[in-house]
């Protein structure tokens, strides 16, 4: 794809933040290969500014699509940097930034300023599931003890911002135009439209997301500085520890991202601790474990449908019996027994 028409379309693609990484792969290398890669790029940016020109929405926020830029060059700045000697793209990545701030300069409507809009936030109690509908049409089902927090209604051309404290599985509505961003934490999931799932509580060490359908972006925003982390496709899962800043991305079924809304818990090699702890707050219980080590004993565990008693006669039967347990009154549960170590 070294034709220069080609490169073109190519490069307004990617201001139009819709390359992939093979494609920003063959753009940086043109740029870095050919001398006269810069004059003809910007003849690409003036032309797409007159078309916006013709066509532009008033209430296009540029800040907002010049984050989006700075952030797919940000990526490929990442992936360079893992598999690519650091001089031989600088001159590319410089050509780029400078493509992302003249697009900038040349947006009409910088001045615009928009009025502030009105949050609304909902919060969910323990053992509590609910389904709602944001105003762009997105579907959103919370998990017990989360909140959720969204202006009252959606911008024209602004990005979708939400903030999570707690788990929810979206379902997001397509909108090329206006990005959804769920801010949980340190860390931002950006899409466009798919379907995914944040768990995130404030008290946990760690967050994760999970996608069911289309591609996820999620971005570490820390101190000020931010790191695009991944790219998930579905059946993926990054996991982001919030106490050393590390993460994991891993294969899962696409099908367990949003098992809980139908009672569905899986757990795939999880200690007991972290098992217990998950699940109390959906079935509204305190749990007490006597021995310590039990906390320790690993499961891979599918609870469907199951009462708090279900639960832990599974878990005492996969536990070989070493696992001894009392219910009081539904509200709480005391464990102990031996180690399965």
């Amino acid at each position: 794809m070294e034709h220069s028409d080609e490169i073109k379309s190519l490069f307004k693609m990617y201001l139009e933040g819709k390359t992939d990484a093979v494609q920003e792969k063959i753009l940086l290398r043109y740029l870095r290969d050919h001398k006269d890669a810069e004059s003809e790029l910007s003849a690409v940016m003036e032309a797409v500014w007159r078309e916006e020109e013709m066509a532009i929405d008033e209430a296009t926020d540029p800040e907002a699509e010049l984050e989006l830029i700075w952030t797919k060059i940000n990526r490929s700045r990442r992936k360079r940097s893992t598999h690519f000697p650091l001089l031989r793209y600088a001159g590319a990545l410089i050509l780029l930034c400078s493509a992302a701030v003249i697009w900038y300069k040349l947006k009409p409507g910088r001045q615009h300023v928009v009025d502030p809009v009105a949050l609304v936030s909902k919060t969910t109690v323990a053992s509590e599931k609910i389904k709602m509908l944001l105003p762009d049409s997105s579907v959103v089902y919370l998990g017990s003890e989360t909140k959720i927090t969204w202006p009252e209604h959606f911008e024209p051309g602004h990005p979708r911002y939400i903030s999570l404290e707690g788990e929810a599985f979206f379902e997001v509505k397509h909108d090329a135009t206006r990005p959804f961003i769920i801010k949980s934490g340190k860390l931002e999931t950006r899409v466009l439209g798919t379907s995914f799932n944040v768990y995130a509580y404030p008290a946990d060490n760690t967050v994760t997301v999970t996608v069911r359908t289309g591609k996820v972006g999620v971005i570490e925003n820390r101190n000020g500085i931010r790191t695009t982390l991944s790219l998930l496709s579905p059946g993926m899962r990054i996991t982001y520890r919030n106490n050393d800043h590390n993460y994991q991305v891993s294969s899962v079924k696409a099908t367990e991202s949003d098992g809980w809304i139908s009672n569905r818990f899986v757990f795939r090699d999880e200690n007991l601790g972290d098992i217990l702890f998950k699940l109390q707050r959906y079935y509204d219980v305190r749990f007490e474990i006597k021995n310590p080590a039990l906390a320790r004993c690993r499961f891979n565990a599918t609870f469907f449908n199951q009462n708090i008693h279900g639960v832990m006669r599974q878990l005492s039967i996969m536990s070989s019996g070493h696992i001894k347990y009392r219910i009081n009154n539904n509200k709480t549960v005391v464990l102990w027994g031996e180690t399965c170590e």
